[in-house]
């Protein structure tokens, strides 16, 4: 295959906040009888603050919306505090170092905010693996389009038949297919139905799969 790119998403591929995501989620959603399930986080899963924001308020109004992600943002951060910070998932730092090991570029483009995208990055000490980072602001459209993944490609004057995306989430896999970027799924909290699993390039458990996969 001839990779040159590979393009990482952060939360639940990189990091292990998307579990963190659905206890904040659900404790609010108790609190204000939303009725959140897993199922019904799908749509918001790798989407921007706005998007959520915007499916939120078609619900309980923006006034209330608002509310809402503020509580929800307190409650994941005192969660992530309480559990001694934010973790990396299993294989990162050792599919990072095979990817720094065989020259290849690697990049990060997610939906979370610049400044904490960065601070998470930095605090478990991922940070300067990548060679660039792109973000939901950087963009007009938010995943699901291929804004993001096109932008990282750009940025290395790379072909996106060259490129691979890492994602967890349908609105991921979705913008990277839509990039014409080849995706490859591991699955987190949220579990992609039959239909879904056709956006994937290849399905793995964890990123050492993807480590050993590449390797071959």
């Amino acid at each position: 295959m001839n990779l040159k790119l590979i393009i990482f998403d952060m939360d639940g591929v990189i990091l292990d906040s998307e579990r963190v995501a659905n206890l904040a989620w659900f404790e609010v959603s108790k609190k204000y009888n939303l009725g959140l399930t897993l199922e019904s986080l799908r749509e918001i899963k790798g989407g921007t603050t706005t998007r959520t924001k915007g499916i939120l308020s078609e619900r309980v109004g923006v006034e209330l919306a608002e509310k809402i992600m503020k509580e929800k943002r307190e409650i994941q951060l005192d969660i992530i505090k309480n559990e001694g910070g934010i973790k990396l998932k299993k294989g990162v730092v050792e599919l990072l170092e095979y990817i720094k090991e065989k020259k290849l570029k690697c990049a990060v483009a997610t939906s979370t905010s610049r400044e904490s995208a960065k601070k998470q990055l930095k605090e478990t000490g991922v940070y300067d693996y990548f060679d660039t980072l792109v973000f939901g602001d950087e963009v007009e459209n938010g995943k699901p389009a291929p804004d993001i993944f096109l932008k990282a490609c750009e940025k290395f004057e790379i072909n996106p038949k060259e490129a691979f995306v890492i994602e967890d989430s349908v609105l991921g896999a979705t913008a990277a297919n839509r990039a014409g970027i080849k995706c490859f799924v591991v699955e987190d909290t949220i579990k992609f139905t039959e239909e879904e699993n056709k956006l994937a390039y290849k399905k793995f458990k964890n990123l050492l799969e993807v480590k050993e996969y590449l390797n071959q």
